[in-house]
């Protein structure tokens, strides 16, 4: 496997420690050590150590804080969307020109095959690109008519500080999702990313400093849990974009507001009901079905996780859909054929593989895989079987609970009125995924179904272009589109009377 170049992280690489990379937070462009150590990262792709760092306490944070409001109050909050367009579309180039290396480093910290870490790699080219251009197109609405005299328009300003908490599975392409528009928008951002995977946001840091973003307004705090909470709570923080699950968003929502209101976008957990009608054409439903539930992992938010199909096509389908995956190539990630790696650690894996046993228990069948699986050369790394299960419950563990791993459920249904309200009636909302031939029939469902997203066809595709977001305990807000970079301004009204005033009452 191709050694990661650590070089890209610039000042973050504080060199080594016992013979491992020593890596630290970057604040205003220079690395700060740990005031409290973290364990020694394991890579999932290899099992030996990766680096060691990050902050175990909060340490990082107002020093981070206070760098990106001086940039706001500063250098950074003078700059026109011009200026800031120039910026990202220069990273995007860099980024572009280091795709490979970024590529090998994702790899490294996530254990992703690398042709999976390549297309990482050009999403977030995309984003940069796609959020360079809306930053010269920032705009309001004008009102000519609001009262007699009276000239209306409003602004779009940025918010000032962003918080962004970036997860372990895609920490490129969540980073896309947050980091440009933020940018484009003209705010400040402390970005914290995963403890688990940090490099690659501070590769992306260092290059956005080569292509001349101020220092100060991007800070990268590489630290535990409790680093992200005083990101939320920090009274000097103005937004806050968290992606992750339920129970972290909730206690993000309620931190948000614990000594000043602040705007949070959400984007929590799911469980993506997939619709299989009678309609569908079961060979491209199958290949797309492995697709939604094992790339990455499973490790994504909108996997293909719930499968409902229709009772005339039920059992064939289970049954292709167990034999398929059990032909899933599993291998070294850095292998071109291999077609799914690792989960992110070992802990991640046992929680998995318990969740598996938890539905067995409660009466789903195991139809294929749900035990570890042996792979020649990494007998370290902790590889979980694509999983396939069937049952008829909608209390079964396995449809009520994100698994967040390569496991996926069967459920037959018998007409559509009743997989609307089943697929309704779960407490997730992010979003689902329809697969018919039928233009009618899936124009019925995706009005029907109370989600964010809905893909017809397809699933997991995301385009920067598009906004993204849940509803209920998916959280809410958007991210991409037009509406992801609004996200991170606020609105202000501007009147204008031409003219004299009327005089007031009793003059």
């Amino acid at each position: 496997m191709t050694t990661p170049d650590l070089s890209l992280l610039g000042a973050a690489l504080l060199g080594e420690r016992d013979g491992v990379p020593l890596i630290g937070s970057l604040v205003h462009g220079r690395g700060v050590g740990a005031e409290t150590a973290t364990a020694p990262r394991v890579s999932p792709a290899t099992g030996a150590p990766l680096f060691v760092g990050g902050d175990a306490t909060d340490a990082p944070v107002g020093s981070a804080v206070a760098a990106a409001r001086s940039a706001f109050q500063g250098a950074w909050g003078r700059t026109t969307g011009r200026d800031r367009a120039t910026v990202l579309a220069r990273a995007a180039r860099l980024i572009e020109e280091r795709a490979e290396e970024l590529a090998w480093l994702l790899l490294a910290e996530t254990g992703k095959p690398i042709r999976e870490a390549r297309g990482e790699v050009a999403s977030t080219v995309n984003a940069f690109e796609y959020f360079s251009g809306l930053a010269r197109d920032i705009n309001g609405r004008t009102l000519r008519d609001v009262g007699e005299d009276v000239f209306a328009f409003t602004l779009r300003e940025p918010a000032g500080v962003a918080g962004l908490i970036v997860p372990f599975n895609f920490p490129l392409g969540i980073l896309g999702q947050k980091l440009p528009p933020a940018l484009a928008a003209g705010c400040t951002v402390v970005m914290k990313p995963s403890p688990l995977t940090p490099l690659t946001a501070l590769a992306v840091a260092d290059l956005l400093y080569t292509a001349g973003l101020e220092p100060g307004a991007l800070s990268v705090v590489v630290a535990e849990g409790a680093a992200g909470a005083s990101l939320v709570s920090h009274p000097d923080t103005d937004v806050i974009s968290f992606t992750g699950s339920t129970t972290t968003g909730r206690h993000i929502a309620a931190g948000a507001g614990s000594n000043r209101l602040k705007r949070v976008a959400l984007e929590a957990g799911g469980k993506t009901p997939v619709i299989v009608t009678r309609n569908a054409d079961l060979d491209e439903a199958v290949e797309g079905l492995l697709f939604a539930s094992f790339f990455n992992q499973g490790q994504v938010c909108v996997a293909g996780s719930r499968i409902l199909a229709d009772a005339a096509i039920a059992d064939e389908l289970t049954r292709r859909l167990g034999e398929r995956a059990a032909r899933i190539r599993l291998g070294d990630p850095g292998d071109e054929a291999t077609e799914m790696g690792p989960l992110i650690s070992r802990q991640h894996f046992d929680g998995v593989l318990a969740s598996v046993g938890t539905a067995t228990a409660e009466g789903a069948t195991l139809v294929a895989g749900g035990v570890a699986a042996q792979v020649a050369g990494t007998t370290a790394a902790p590889y979980l079987a694509p999983t396939v299960l069937a049952t008829e419950s909608d209390t079964n563990h396995a449809v009520r609970e994100e698994f967040f791993g390569p496991v996926t459920t069967v459920q037959r249904y018998a007409d559509l009125g009743e997989v609307i309200r089943r697929a309704n009636e779960q407490q997730f909302g992010l979003a689902a995924s329809v697969w018919t031939r039928d233009v009618e029939e899936a124009l019925d469902l995706t009005f029907a179904l109370n989600t964010g997203t809905v893909w017809v066809n397809g699933s997991t595709d995301a385009y920067p272009e598009v906004p993204l977001g849940g509803r209920r305990d998916s959280g809410y807000g958007a991210e991409f589109g037009r509406e992801g970079m609004e996200f991170f301004t606020e609105n202000k009204t501007v009147q204008i009377r031409r003219g004299t005033r009327p005089a007031w009452y009793g003059r």
